[in-house]
């Protein structure tokens, strides 16, 4: 696995991927959410909290860069898996039998597989983690939209997680959700309230047409206001 320097770089790696380092931005681009991938993340997270002063911060980035990835590659391959069997995304009875049939399936050897695939389909996850002394911002970005039908289950899996407290209310509140019970965005929202970072800087959209992008912005001091807290008194004046 090749290192990283604090000099701006690229380079390319058979196992991480496309990783440019710039003096205050991180950007890593692959294909799947493989191990060395997930490696290579944690490492650096560790080394620019510590910079910051902030390695409380470490274990919550680990958890949250890894589900969010996760969450992007999975839904790359959910788009070739739909398309080798013929099957409509903005179909509700058809994403219901898709989806399950894809759970089914899905396995580590599955995600190489359909890393490979994604790799020649172009489809891909962007990682950029862009931070300075008062937040850190991570966005995970890749080249597939949400169906109307997929945006309106995960705005609806986010808003229940922000308002529960227990992953057990949580999974009883979502048990006939078709794609489980999204414990991945609890598991989340838990890590940031641990640390008392208000869940709400976390979002998921979609234009609906070309990508997806999940965003967190966590200030690094009480002095700084994130660009949610920022908009939002905006709508109010």
């Amino acid at each position: 696995m090749s290192h990283y320097s604090k000099e701006n770089m690229s380079i390319e790696t058979a196992t991480v991927g496309e990783v440019i380092r710039e003096e205050s931005r991180l950007i890593v681009k692959t294909h799947d959410a493989n191990h060395s991938t997930e490696d290579f993340l944690r490492g650096f997270v560790r080394e620019i909290t510590e910079q910051f002063h902030r390695s409380d911060l470490a274990p919550v980035l680990e958890i949250i860069l890894k589900e969010l990835t996760m969450n992007a590659a999975k839904a790359n391959f959910k788009k070739i898996f739909f398309a080798e069997n013929g099957l409509l995304l903005e179909d509700p009875a058809q994403y219901e039998q898709g989806i399950l049939r894809f759970r089914q399936i899905f396995s580590e050897d599955m995600f190489a597989q359909y890393g490979r695939k994604a790799r020649e389909a172009r489809l891909d996850v962007t990682t950029i983690f862009d931070f300075n002394v008062d937040r850190f911002v991570i966005e995970i970005r890749n080249n597939v939209p949400m169906s109307s039908t997929e945006e309106r289950r995960v705005r609806d899996k986010l808003r229940s997680a922000m308002s529960c407290t227990h992953a057990g209310e949580f999974i009883m509140d979502n048990i006939d959700e078709t794609e489980g019970a999204g414990l991945g965005l609890m598991l989340c929202i838990a890590a940031l309230r641990s640390v008392s970072v208000n869940s709400r800087y976390l979002t998921i959209a979609t234009d609906l047409s070309s990508h997806t992008v999940a965003r967190l912005e966590i200030p690094l001091h009480s002095n700084y206001a994130p660009e949610r807290t920022r908009w939002q008194a905006e709508q109010v004046n």
